[in-house]
């Protein structure tokens, strides 16, 4: 089977970032070098790709998947460069290539979420209402009113 039927076909980029990620961060985490942000973060990340498996067709769980990704690079960046140690060469290892790797994840989580019907522009995050005109409610209208007498009725012999 060819490789670009393989990613072409349905949910299988989803299932094969998580299988990646879940082995690089568990590990990444053998070792005591990373901080606790390291494991918050990381975390949310796992939580939000096992919800965009389970919701097929929910572009939400794609979307902040993709999202806490993209983020992810620059925390992984600041926990590499703060919290290096020499002393765990094989979590430092597994942390670098987790980083490597979170671009090439974060494009297929975007295609992803492009195939379910999403997009990650700003606008349909936050959509922008149009300025809608001030409706005075004070204003009297002409409105029948309902009144309680009973209508008259007509005797037809």
């Amino acid at each position: 089977m060819d490789f670009r039927a393989i990613m072409s076909s349905s949910f299988v980029r989803v299932k094969l970032v998580t299988i990646v990620h879940l082995t690089l961060i568990s590990n990444a985490m053998l070792s005591n070098w990373s901080p606790q942000a390291y494991i918050f973060y990381n975390v949310f990340f796992m939580v939000s790709l096992f919800w965009a498996l389970h919701s097929k067709e929910s572009v939400d769980a794609v979307y902040m998947a993709t999202l806490i990704d993209a983020v992810s690079f620059f925390l992984d960046l600041f926990c590499i460069i703060g919290y290096f140690s020499a002393h765990n060469p094989w979590s430092v290892t597994f942390a670098i290539i987790n980083l490597v790797a979170r671009p090439f994840s974060t494009l297929l989580l975007q295609r992803e979420l492009t195939e379910r019907g999403g997009s990650l522009n700003p606008a349909a995050i936050f959509p922008t209402t149009e300025q809608r005109s001030y409706e005075d409610i004070d204003r009297t209208t002409n409105q029948s009113v309902p009144t309680n007498q009973q209508p008259p009725t007509t005797v037809t012999f």
